[in-house]
């Protein structure tokens, strides 16, 4: 038992003495690729004016994505749903182990890292990524947008497996009403001769 702990102890400390970078507790180094394909955007206008949705395919490169909207008036209180999604063997869309978050978007954004889920503190992660120099204080207001960003093989859990996934993430009113909706469409494939697939 006592030469286990310091075998273990011993791998540890080595795997962080190394040069390699982390992202979000994990090593940089995947076993899959992961590909954007399809991006959709709808705002309510009466809330945002949705300006520019994009998606720009490359080969053997990440796809990149473009966003541009204008909130037409200060949002307070916001709510918002992520749910990801999995394709199964009958190209039926399934809910991937569960996940299925919601919340208030104004607590969320001003909460300490410790207050949050694991899923919550990369999602938190992801936009800050994603919108580096936006103003998360609430009321949400202004200009929304990202230009040429592009999910890399690092951003994601180094468990997930090949196959083709769909992210909904909906911002919504207190009274339920749908203020604007993105939908990311993508391929996970593993690298090498490994068959990391769901099915």
């Amino acid at each position: 038992m006592r030469f286990a702990f310091i075998l273990i102890l011993h791998v540890v400390l080595n795997t962080l003495a190394s040069n390699t970078t982390w992202y979000a507790g994990f090593l940089d180094k995947r076993p899959f690729t992961v590909h954007t394909t399809r991006f959709l955007c709808t705002g309510q206008p009466d809330y945002i004016i949705v300006e520019l949705c994009k998606l720009k395919l490359r080969r053997n490169k990440p796809s990149s994505l473009s966003f541009r909207g204008t909130f037409v008036k200060p949002f307070e209180p916001i709510f918002g749903s992520m749910k990801i999604w999995y394709k199964g063997n009958v190209n039926v869309w399934l809910p991937l182990l569960g996940i299925d978050e919601w919340g208030d978007i104004c607590a969320f954004l001003s909460s300490k890292p410790e207050q949050l889920t694991m899923m919550q503190q990369l999602y938190r992660r992801y936009l800050k990524d994603i919108l580096p120099n936006y103003d998360f204080r609430c009321p949400i207001q202004g200009t929304m947008e990202f230009l040429d960003f592009s999910f890399e093989d690092y951003m994601f859990p180094p468990f997930l497996p090949a196959g083709s996934y769909r992210n909904d993430i909906l911002f919504f009113t207190e009274h339920n009403l749908s203020v604007f909706k993105f939908q990311f469409y993508g391929t996970v494939r593993a690298k090498g001769l490994a068959d990391l697939s769901m099915g």
